[in-house]
């Protein structure tokens, strides 16, 4: 309130009794600050100041005050009775009496238990060092055992495989002592012996239909030879270097196809033929060895690869070996022959 009404100067430095001391000083007429003290005594004490308000007489206030001094409400009675218009000068002397020896009696108790809270201090105090050298000796037998558990722990797991291991082969033994084991083993052994025999005569079986299909395959071999020389020497005209329905020349061009599915090769690899060129596959590491793929970009001048189906450890490497090389390298949308047709054209 002293801030808001700008009252004192240096009030930050000002202890409580100064303060006070102002406030009763600046009060002593009318004016901003008791208007505001008035109205915040008002507001804190309405309870009280509204009891004493249904008082008409001296001592129907003086009963009112020793009601509220029975039940302990003194702040308030006390500000409802010294403003009240009924207010005596009999009342008013037994009032500021009664409440000024209370402060006497306030005091008193308040320096006994100032001694009981000093005296409880030193004994809190006291207490605080015991409790904590009792938790520093708990702690250090704490860290102790948990260093032996540890200790044990390791221990145990130590000792754990080799004795899962001794009951495995304590079993083990039993079974073989107890002829079960031995008699399955047995049986297990000449099963096998069957299975083998007739494996071998199974063998002897396929390699006889081997070398009959060996016979038959050498036959129809000649004889296609010999079909194919009498369609030469009966042919009107020599074999075309290019096919009719090639859209463009290759000229001799070696395309690598890096990637994409075997089935489609061969076509795209005939596709290149017609067209004077050569192809040249590698599927990217799938099957066949990721360390020949160097050898294949060495011997293409165009290569192609669809990448939705390649691997992408390929793909680096072809773009670092072409870009070394100056190599041209085209990316497919798809395996799809259709995108290799597409795109051939390009080269």
């Amino acid at each position: 309130m002293a801030k808001r009404l700008g009252l004192f100067h240096g009030i930050d430095q000002m202890t409580d009794y100064e303060l006070h001391g102002a406030f009763v000083h600046v009060l002593s007429n009318r004016n901003r600050a008791s208007s505001a003290v008035q109205k915040l005594l008002e507001t804190n004490h309405a309870g009280a100041v509204r009891k004493a308000s249904r008082c008409h007489s001296e001592e129907e206030l003086s009963a009112f005050w020793d009601r509220e001094v029975a039940e302990g409400q003194i702040a308030g009675a006390f500000w409802a009775v010294m403003s009240h218009v009924h207010l005596g000068g009999a009342l008013e002397v037994r009032v500021f009496g009664e409440v000024h020896m209370m402060s006497h009696l306030c005091g008193a108790s308040h320096r006994g238990d100032a001694r009981a809270r000093s005296l409880a201090e030193q004994q809190c105090a006291a207490l605080a060092r015991r409790l904590e050298e009792a938790n520093a000796g708990h702690l250090e037998t704490l860290a102790a055992r948990d260093r032996e558990i540890e200790r044990l722990s390791r221990l145990v797991s130590s000792i754990e495989p080799f004795v899962r291991e001794t009951a495995t082969l304590r079993a083990r033994v039993a079974e073989l002592e107890g002829g079960e084991e031995l008699a399955r083993l047995d049986h297990r052994a000449d099963e096998l012996a069957r299975r083998l025999d007739l494996a071998l005569r199974r063998n002897d079986h396929l390699a006889a239909e081997i070398d009959a299909l060996t016979s038959q395959v050498a036959v129809a071999e000649t004889r296609i030879g010999n079909l194919t020389d009498q369609l030469a020497e009966a042919s009107p005209y020599p074999a075309r270097a290019c096919a009719d329905d090639c859209p463009f020349n290759l000229e001799g061009r070696c395309i690598a196809y890096i990637g994409g599915r075997p089935r489609t090769v061969s076509r795209m690899r005939d596709l290149v033929e017609r067209c004077r060129g050569s192809l040249i596959h590698h599927d990217g590491g799938a099957e066949q060895s990721a360390e020949t793929l160097d050898g294949v970009l060495v011997r293409a001048d165009v290569v192609m690869f669809p990448v939705d189906c390649v691997s992408h450890t390929a793909v680096e490497k072809l773009k670092t070996v072409c870009g070394r090389m100056n190599k041209t390298y085209l990316p497919l949308s798809s395996a799809s022959y259709s995108s290799f047709a597409s795109e051939l054209a390009r080269v």
